[in-house]
């Protein structure tokens, strides 16, 4: 029998000492099992429909998942937040002194994620204290396009699922 099950509803079918058929509701946490109470696949119809109303339930509640990365990753050699890189330093075009920036990454719901400077002070204005301001500066910078990510992805996933549900 084939299903059409959307996204973050996966089938489950373990055979073994413990038999387990069903379908798993992966869209927030804790994920929901829901059984076909069958051995042969019966019941796969109605816990599938079950799924769907749960996973209509989450949707309608929770926020859409971005896969934006919040936490630092191992691998990065700096300790600065996630989406932001630096300090650099160039040399603008007419100046004889290097200025020195922080490089922020700012997602963009739909569209490509975009790169924006937070500029921290001169060669001769640079200190400890104004790289702080900068990283602070950036991090409230990122989370204001965060929050406009989460809320724009959440009231797309919202809107399919009423369309998909009226269609």
């Amino acid at each position: 029998m084939e299903f059409d099950a959307p996204r973050h509803i996966v089938r489950i079918d373990i055979i073994g000492v413990k038999t387990t058929h069903g379908w798993q509701v992966r869209y927030g946490k804790p994920w929901k099992f829901f059984s076909d109470h069958s051995a042969n696949g019966t019941g796969a119809q109605q816990a599938l429909v079950n799924a769907i109303d749960e996973l209509n339930k989450r949707i309608a509640t929770l926020p859409a998942p971005t896969g934006i990365r919040q936490k630092i990753s191992t691998n990065k050699s700096s300790s600065l937040p996630s989406g932001i890189s630096g300090p650099f330093q160039r040399l603008r075009k007419g100046r004889n002194t290097p200025s020195h920036y922080l490089q922020v990454t700012l997602p963009i719901h739909g569209g490509k994620s975009k790169n924006t400077q937070v500029y921290i002070g001169s060669e001769n204005t640079l200190t400890e204290e104004r790289i702080q301001l900068a990283v602070l500066k950036s991090v409230a910078l990122r989370q204001k396009y965060i929050a406009k990510y989460q809320d724009s992805a959440t009231q797309s996933k919202r809107a399919k699922m009423l369309a998909s549900m009226a269609g």
